[in-house]
């Protein structure tokens, strides 16, 4: 049994406060009596409030001495961070504990991982014990233990040498998630390079090594997760903000690392040799300057067995450091540009875009750019539909033949071809590249691609989908079912934007912070697909609109509209769905007089069989124009998706059936309003309630009257059916 505070944490500081807070309460759940040593440097974020009350949390503030030179990569200025090696210095200074433990304030720990490192430390009178690591793009919520204990290193306990060794240290040296006896650093006088912003951990860990050869082991069941950034742009990681100098720092830092090392002492060598490997193959040619570039041929030259150093590279990646280690850098650089037509071979040789953006290069962006030209896309081309569907029938009716109009469309649309005269294109396709290259003016309601560059000269006007209410951009913690790049993409898309369309105030403030947009252009006009809800011949509309789907008439129409769910993604950017709604017991209570009308997502519309409810539900999932639908309705059900900003327009009744608020709100993507305080209809959560809520519809109406006015202040006063006009002419009249 041990007894008293067991282990020293030591966390240096910068910023990134929510990634903090995570972190401290992973070392809580440990089970272990600890003291946090949390070393704030210089200019840092503020420390949350759960944080500075945790009893356990020892705050201690990093403050330069007298004559003490700002680490590597520091912006010199006196607020700039002195960076973590010096953070660490500070805590291992003041930690009082037999072990020390390194973690840094943006990763996290799996339960029962500190206890058993320190049982190991006490029965083997380890010097060390380390256990494996895991990089993560997520928290500790969306992390999968089984698929971890396949992808790291460590297969099995034991000491750390050999292949172990070398696993353990298989990308680069590093601190993080060793627990060190701290009489051994002590007695070896061992303490980080605080002149060394980047890199400190190799020289640091390797004499923590070299001193306890022999009594250092590893846990296979021990996970420590490297917690990943998906904001390089507002919270980037030190390794996110790697510059030209990185590759000299790293060098300098090997050189310094060497000296420790023992003379044929070739396990550590060896793993220090790996590493540098690594880092130039994963860093070159962009973040290594001339100087690097040049010490690394004698580096090369040094090292002992060549060939087995390269042991498992592809053949371009071998021949291009064959290259750098004769000092060819051409050939280098020649081989290096080998090696990623190679990765990308399926790409080049069986995707038809890699082939068209040659001609975009070559040809087409060196055409004129022809200002009449309008190139419009909805939803990635699934639909002649939405804000851009209106635009453009705004544009037919006034400018007429002035403009040529290019439609993005994978399929056929009858409403487009009896529109007027226009060009279709599918995406992706050659004519697509071409007009993308010469169009003047663009106008879509998602994200274009972000192979393709704007030229200058062209007019880029962005409608968006929706008012938000599930959070977006930069406003989500992490990005679960989008690429983990999705912010830096997103914050470099939205710079090409001339135009956003906003529907009203709380729009604009979400885009502004959310995509990090300028506010002078954002148009807070309302969105042009809810003109057609102030039609004067709306009701003959709805009626078109029962005729074409077949429902019959006089039949209550409930139009359920559910969104997708971000923890259903299959892979990246694919998704489950499994319809919540008993469609049979709605049935049963409502068949004699009422219909559904069911409208999912476009990323899950064809996963849903409807055979066995014929004559009830009614699919309206592939229905081009959803604004159409809510006409045609009497009643929205829905849960996390924006239709019913557009559909309160309307003020007809609005059900809100959120089976898993709890776990949707709080653990995935957020929301960004009070679903129980300010919606303007109930927040059900059975199906029970949600047929309750259907037989007493004109009750719920009635109660909450007050609260759906003041959401449609909110949210629809700004729409009036004159959006397209006013944005036409406010884009094309200017020009």
């Amino acid at each position: 049994m041990r007894d008293g505070k067991e282990v020293s944490i030591v966390i240096p500081y910068w910023r990134g406060a929510r990634y903090l807070e995570d972190c401290i309460t992973s070392i809580d759940r440990q089970g272990v009596s600890c003291e946090i040593l949390l070393v704030c440097d210089r200019g840092h974020d503020e420390i949350p409030r759960t944080v500075q009350d945790n009893p356990n949390v020892k705050i201690l503030k990093a403050e330069a001495v007298p004559g003490f030179p700002a680490g590597k990569g520091t912006s010199g200025q006196e607020d700039s961070p002195l960076g973590p090696a010096f953070c660490r210095n500070a805590a291992l200074d003041n930690a009082s504990c037999e072990y020390v433990y390194f973690i840094d304030s943006d990763d996290y720990l799996l339960e029962n991982t500190l206890s058993p490192m320190l049982n190991l430390a006490e029965e083997r009178a380890a010097g060390a014990v380390t256990g494996n690591q895991y990089s993560s793009w997520f928290s500790s919520y969306n992390f999968d233990p089984e698929q971890a204990g396949r992808e790291t290193g460590i297969k099995e306990n034991g000491l750390l040498q050999g292949e172990l060794l070398r696993q353990r240290f298989k990308n680069r040296l590093t601190v993080q998630h060793f627990l060190v006896r701290r009489s051994l650093l002590e007695e070896n006088r061992i303490r980080f390079d605080a002149g060394r912003f980047r890199y400190s951990d190799m020289e640091f860990i390797l004499r923590v090594l070299q001193c306890g050869a022999g009594h250092v082991w590893a846990l296979r069941d021990s996970f420590y997760v490297c917690r990943n950034h998906n904001d390089r742009i507002h919270l980037p990681s030190l390794s996110q903000t790697e510059d030209r100098n990185c590759g000299d720092d790293y060098l300098d830092a090997c050189r310094a690392s060497e000296e420790w090392i023992r003379e044929g002492d070739q396990e550590l060598q060896k793993v220090l040799d790996h590493c540098l490997i690594q880092f130039v193959l994963s860093h070159y040619p962009g973040l290594l300057s001339q100087t690097a570039m040049s010490s690394l041929r004698p580096r090369f030259r040094r090292m002992a067995d060549w060939k087995g150093r390269q042991e498992g590279l592809p053949f371009w990646q071998k021949k291009m450091l064959d290259a750098m280690r004769s000092g060819y850098n051409r050939i280098a650089r020649l081989c290096h540009k080998c090696y990623v037509v190679g990765k990308k071979k399926q790409g080049l040789l069986g995707n038809r875009i890699q082939w068209y953006r040659v001609l975009e290069h070559l040809l087409f962006r060196r055409l004129p750019l022809r200002r009449d030209w309008i190139i419009l896309e909805s939803f990635f081309g699934r639909s002649y539909s939405d804000s851009p569907r209106y635009l453009y029938e705004y544009l037919q009716r006034t400018y007429g033949s002035r403009y040529r109009y290019i439609w993005v469309l994978n399929g056929r649309s009858e409403e487009l071809d009896k529109s007027g005269k226009h060009t279709v294109c599918r995406l992706e396709s050659l004519r697509y590249v071409y007009y993308m290259s010469r169009c003047g003016y663009r106008i879509f309601n998602v994200r274009q691609p972000s192979w393709n560059k704007k030229r200058a000269g062209v007019v880029f006007l962005e409608t968006w989908h929706g008012t938000p209410l599930k959070k977006l951009g930069f406003d989500m913690e992490d990005v679960f079912s989008a690429d983990p790049e999705f912010k830096t993409v997103f914050y470099t898309q939205a710079k090409e934007w001339d135009y956003l369309v906003s529907a009203n105030s709380f729009s604009t403030e979400v885009f502004e912070r959310a995509f990090g947009y300028d506010r002078e252009r954002i148009l807070e006009y309302g969105y042009p697909r809810n003109d057609i809800l102030y039609s004067e011949d709306k009701d003959t509309i709805a009626a078109g609109v029962k005729r074409e789907l077949g429902i019959p008439e006089g039949k209550r129409v409930l139009l359920y509209a559910p969104t997708w769910r971000d923890d259903q993604a299959i892979v990246t950017g694919q998704y489950g769905f499994e319809l919540a709604l008993d469609l049979g017991r709605l049935r049963e209570e409502f068949g004699k007089d009422t219909v559904v009308l069911l409208r999912t997502h476009y990323y899950v519309a064809q996963q849903i069989n409807l055979e066995a409810y014929q004559g009830f539900v009614y699919n309206g999932s592939s229905y081009e124009d959803v604004s159409r639908l809510y006409l045609a309705s009497d009643v929205l059900i829905t849960d996390y998706s924006s239709v019913f900003f557009d559909y309160a327009n309307l003020r007809r009744p609005i059900l809100f059936f959120a089976y898993d608020y709890k776990s949707y709100a709080d653990e995935l993507r957020g929301l960004y309003i009070d679903m129980e305080k300010e919606l303007p209809g109930p927040v059900l959560a059975t199906n029970d309630e949600l047929v309750e809520a259907l037989r007493h519809l004109e009750e719920i109406s009635e109660r909450y009257r007050s609260r759906y006015e003041k959401f449609y202040e909110r949210f629809c006063s700004v729409d009036n059916g004159t959006a397209s006009e006013r944005i036409i002419e406010k884009v094309f009249r200017k020009r």
